[in-house]
């Protein structure tokens, strides 16, 4: 795998480069992973009940559920549309480059996040299972996911730092 980067352009508009054929299936799995129906298991990790009351349970399962649902929709409908919008990479043999404004960012880091919360909750998957050494994962598709997770965060992380390095207007 190739070295990802995102840059911040002076437009504002963000460019993600280094696209290999792996990551290039990696990042395109995040929304086809969301837009699959997930168990309840999963369902219930993502949109647990707030609280004990179970009338008050009943009224935010019917009105708050539906929204933050659509709302993620949104975010891995967005990211998939910018990665349709791949491009050969002039300056990286092999690879893609994708640009997406800025305002789709947040878009990008929610749907990335859900992804990686739906995985690690399919597996049960606990901080020591995030810590182990990558060398001692196995083929075990559970190992995978658990990878998978940890190349996300790299993405996760690739947000933070452009928006870190972005020069900021004096207040």
């Amino acid at each position: 795998m190739t070295e990802l980067r995102l840059q911040r352009l002076p437009d504002g508009q963000y460019c993600l480069s280094g696209i290999d054929e792996g990551w290039e299936h990696i990042l395109t799995s995040v929304p086809a992973l969301l837009a699959e129906p997930q168990p309840p298991s999963v369902r219930e990790r993502l949109l647990p009940n707030p609280t004990t009351n179970e009338a008050a349970n009943r009224d935010w399962r019917e009105l708050v559920a539906p929204e933050l649902e659509a709302l993620w929709r949104s975010n891995y409908e967005t990211m998939a549309e910018d990665l349709a919008r791949m491009e050969d990479d002039p300056d990286q043999r092999d690879c893609c480059r994708v640009f997406f404004p800025e305002n789709h960012a947040a878009a990008w880091l929610s749907a990335i996040n859900q992804a990686r919360l739906v995985l690690g909750s399919r597996w049960d998957v606990t901080e020591e299972d995030m810590n182990r050494p990558l060398h001692k994962l196995t083929t075990h598709e559970r190992d995978h996911d658990i990878f998978l997770i940890r190349l996300l965060e790299h993405v996760e992380v690739l947000f933070i730092k452009a928006d870190e390095t972005w020069p900021r207007k004096p207040a």
